[in-house]
């Protein structure tokens, strides 16, 4: 048994006093020279998955404006041709952001090696976040507001920012046919005499294109078949833009269900005036969309359609109201009287007589005709055959009364979602490609004309457009 115990106590010691040392020598070194990697930067994998990882996030971050980054569905990196798409190569100290468009644009951004204390491992700072707060100081230093716009991270989630140039080649198949459709039905009897143009005009010729050939008006007593006194009563006696006055800023808020988790909410209640479209809320979603109303334009089908409750829903009874209907191409009055879209004029007079004070307009349909003939001259292909969307109708009355237009989430952001309204749950990619209304080149239009950055578009879904009185155009011919 002697012989057994010393044994026993041989291999104890020997564990105790030999492998037991040796193994927390080789712990101690193998920890010094990791830290050692880590602050010199050398190429082994675990360093550079963390600064690889750490760019991304902190990149981002910078971008977004806040950390929750999170908060993006798999729906905001979902990929489409009609967008321009951005990707991120790295190579050593410099980090190359280009766009894969037809301009092939490139830009390259320096970034500096990150220092890592040698002592960031057993501190209470862990060494991703020490990290993070220097890879993001350095790019808030180094990115300038135009490199901004063109930044796209994250190869496995692509971002995208709406293209100029989309086609319906950009279209899934069924609205490419659902497009078609529209086409060959012209049901307004459009019949488009003028030419395509041959370049692409600048920003500031199409601006003066809308504002010289596109009249915002709304319907005046005299206006035939509108003379008789029974329209006296009425139509109000001044124009919209009479009674609205001039604003700095004003704030168009499209009905998009991006425009959830936005948190834009005070921004837009900041401008001078906002306009809202048909039955879109405030209450329950100030935080997204503010609460502010100055106008609202609503369709010919909310007032006719017994759903939308029109005479007694409070959303129809504050700000501004103006309402069109699709008439004619030819622009006849009397003939879209007659005949119009959705009977709305007796729901119109109805309303008048309950609410005499409450400021109400029929926005002059020839105004609609004018916008599309625009923009069907500035797209090579055959576009619907229908008006505008009320939302680049709502776009250009801005234009005319404001000097600087703030338009949200008409150019879809970041959180980009076939959901069509926010206060509903109906979704549908059309909401945003288009079917009955031109909408993808109306988008077209609005990015051509656009004076803010790409990254406004994508963090915010915001397109910032200067007012009609702000600029001058020459005289045409």
């Amino acid at each position: 048994m002697a012989p057994r115990r010393l044994g026993l106590m041989k291999k104890v010691c020997i564990f105790a006093f030999v492998i037991i040392p040796l193994y927390t020598v080789f712990y101690i070194m193998y920890f010094q020279k990791a830290n050692l990697l880590l602050k010199n930067g050398l190429n082994c994998d675990e360093t550079k998955g963390l600064q690889y990882n750490l760019d991304q996030d902190n990149t981002q971050e910078v971008l977004r404006g806040r950390e929750d980054t999170k908060r993006l569905s798999s729906d905001n990196a979902r990929q489409d041709s009609s967008f321009s798409h951005f990707e991120k190569t790295q190579s050593n100290s410099k980090v190359h952001f280009k766009i894969n468009d037809s301009r092939s644009i490139k830009t390259e951004i320096p970034i500096k090696e990150t220092a890592i204390s040698k002592n960031i491992l057993p501190t209470s700072v862990t060494t991703k976040e020490l990290a993070r707060r220097q890879v993001k100081e350095q790019l808030v230093t180094s990115i300038t507001p135009t490199q901004a716009t063109k930044v796209k991270l994250a190869p496995n989630k692509q971002r995208m920012i709406w293209n100029e140039d989309s086609s319906s080649s950009n279209l899934n198949r069924r609205l490419q046919t659902v497009k078609n459709n529209y086409v060959a039905m012209n049901k307004y009897a459009v019949n488009f005499t003028g030419s395509r143009r041959s370049r692409k005009l600048s920003s500031k010729e199409l601006l003066c294109e809308l504002k010289q050939r596109v009249e915002v008006a709304s319907i005046q007593l005299g206006d035939e078949p509108f003379t008789t006194s029974k329209w006296q009563e009425y139509l109000p006696n001044r124009n919209f833009s009479q009674v609205l006055g001039h604003f700095r800023t004003c704030a168009v808020v499209a009905s998009a269900g991006s425009i959830l988790q936005s948190r834009l909410g005070s921004e837009i209640d900041a401008h001078d005036a906002v306009l809202r479209f048909n039955g879109a809320p405030t209450t329950g979603f100030e935080s997204d969309v503010g609460s502010r109303t100055t106008i609202r334009i609503v369709n010919s089908q909310v007032l006719s359609r017994p759903e939308h409750k029109f005479h007694v829903n409070s959303l129809y009874k504050t700000g501004v109201l103006l309402v069109w209907d699709p008439a004619p191409y030819s622009g006849n009055l009397t003939e879209w009287f007659k005949h119009p879209d959705y009977d709305f004029f007796e729901n119109y007079i109805k309303y008048r007589e309950k609410n005499p004070n409450q400021p109400f307009y029929i926005i002059n349909p020839k105004m609609q005709w004018q916008l599309w003939n625009i923009i069907q001259e500035n797209t090579a292909e055959d576009i619907q055959r229908n008006p505008p969307s009320s939302g680049l109708m709502g776009i250009l009355l801005m234009m005319t009364i404001c000097d600087q237009i703030d338009v949200y989430e008409f150019l879809p952001s970041r959180r980009r979602t076939d959901l069509c309204h926010y206060y509903e749950r109906f979704q549908d990619q059309a909401c945003t490609m288009g079917a009955y209304h031109p909408l993808m080149f109306e988008k077209n239009l609005v990015k051509r004309i656009n004076r803010g950055s790409d990254r406004e578009i994508y963090v915010q879904g915001k397109a910032t457009l200067p007012g009609f009185g702000t600029f001058q155009c020459p005289n045409p011919e």
